[in-house]
C-alpha cells in the first residue's frame, strides 16, 4: 500500500490592518514638490490617504506656475487624483498647499500605487514629472 499524502497547508496570506507614514520628494525643473501622510488599510482591501502636498513657490528656481497632485490606485487600475496644490508666482497666486484625503476599496490581493505628480507650465519639453511610485499590499 503506497502512503497517505497530506494535503498542504495553504500559507496564511492575510494582511492585517495597520498604517504607515508615507513620504514623497520631486523636483519638477526647479520647483520643489512634497508630500507627506498617512496610509491606513483594514486588511481587507479598504484604504485611506491622509495628508498634504507642497510646492517650494518661494524658491528661487521656480519660475512660473506649477501643479501637483496625489495620484493612487490599485495595480490594475488606471491612476486616480486627488485635488491639487497650485502655485502661479507670475499672478500672484500662491496656494501652494493642498489637504490630500482619499480612499478607496481594492479587490482582494491587489496591491495599492501612490505617488505625487506634477506640472510645470514653464517649460515646453517635459513639464510632467511623477515621483517614484510605491507600493503597498494592503489586502
Amino acid at each position: 500500500m503506497g502512503a497517505t499524502v497530506q494535503p498542504a497547508l495553504a500559507a496564511s496570506t492575510a494582511v492585517t490592518p495597520g498604517s504607515k507614514k508615507v513620504e514623497f520628494h520631486l523636483n519638477n525643473h526647479g520647483a520643489p514638490v512634497s508630500g507627506e501622510g498617512t496610509l491606513s488599510w483594514n486588511g481587507e482591501g479598504g484604504y485611506t490617504f491622509a495628508g498634504d502636498i507642497g510646492i517650494g513657490c518661494d524658491a528661487p528656481t521656480n519660475e512660473g506656475r506649477v501643479t501637483a497632485w496625489l495620484e493612487y490606485g490599485g495595480t490594475s487600475e488606471s491612476w486616480k487624483k486627488s485635488n491639487e496644490a497650485d502655485c502661479d508666482k507670475q499672478n500672484g497666486q500662491t496656494d501652494w498647499h493642498a489637504v490630500i484625503n482619499v480612499s478607496g476599496t481594492l479587490k482582494k490581493g491587489e496591491k495599492l500605487e501612490l505617488r505625487v505628480s506634477s506640472w510645470n507650465a514653464t517649460r515646453w519639453f517635459d513639464p510632467y514629472q511623477a515621483s517614484e511610485r510605491q507600493v503597498f499590499t494592503i489586502s
